[in-house]
């Protein structure tokens, strides 16, 4: 591996992000973690303060693109990885709000691809650009209107980068990292079922102890980054519940 490798992570304050961090940390790579509380962030460099630096940014604006844009520096990124999300709002579609959806798809859809813009200039060649997926950009969930029209989008997104980037060198896939124990499912296990009829499933999954750890999301996710071959990394949504998948992934 190519000396000082670095790799930029949205949403890196907690959950998979900055489990993410630490993993890519621990193989060697510099990383910068972006999110909008900077309490998480240096909680998540605290760890690896050699190797992890913090950028405060809102990713959904463009003052916060071009902080990352001034925190990525002069020197190549190798590794974009697109994981910042919300959930927000959870609502029948005729009771949505429409400043809320709005927020959901900037963070959600607008963010990565204007970022993936900003960045250009600084992407490597090669570099790779994953984005955080999720099943519920092919199930639809009801009450989950905004985040599954959302992730959609995302995976969509993924597959236009990657045709556009190619041949550039920079190569695009999305990842779907399961049922995760993050405060995204805190934040669901929360709600009312009148806003969210199938919270209960996801209350029982917890009480079961059936989430995954943020920890095996991450090993999962830097094996695509790192090990996946060229040919396969943009191949596919890559799923980390698929069991083909996952014997690529553990059996390297």
């Amino acid at each position: 591996m190519p000396e000082r490798q670095r790799a930029l992570i949205t949403g890196g304050g907690s959950g998979i992000g900055a489990a993410l961090a630490d993993h890519l940390a621990e193989r060697g790579l510099d990383v910068i973690v972006t999110g909008r509380r900077p309490a998480a962030l240096d909680a998540v460099c605290g760890r690896a303060p050699e190797r992890i630096v913090p950028a405060v940014a809102d990713v959904a604006t463009a003052a916060g693109r071009r902080t990352l844009l001034a925190a990525a520096g002069d020197a190549p990124v190798d590794y974009l990885v697109h994981n910042a999300g919300v959930l927000s709002p959870v609502a029948p579609v005729g009771d949505i709000d429409p400043d809320a959806l709005r927020d959901n798809l900037a963070i959600n859809v607008e963010a990565p691809l204007l970022l993936t813009q900003t960045l250009l200039p600084r992407l490597a060649d090669p570099a790779r650009v994953l984005l955080v997926s999720s099943g519920a950009a092919h199930h639809p969930i009801a009450g989950w209107s905004a985040y599954c029209t959302a992730k959609a989008g995302l995976a969509m997104l993924g597959e236009c980068l990657n045709l556009e980037l190619n041949g550039r060198g920079v190569l695009t896939t999305t990842a779907r990292p399961g049922v995760v124990d993050t405060p995204m499912q805190a934040e669901i296990r929360d709600l009312d079922e009148t806003e969210f009829p199938g919270v209960r499933r996801f209350r029982e999954l917890h009480a079961a102890g059936e989430l995954r750890d943020p920890t095996e999301v991450a090993a999962f996710l830097a094996w695509l980054l790192l090990e996946c071959g060229p040919g396969a990394y943009p191949s596919r949504e890559w799923d980390i519940d698929d069991p083909d998948h996952q014997s690529l992934w553990r059996e390297t």
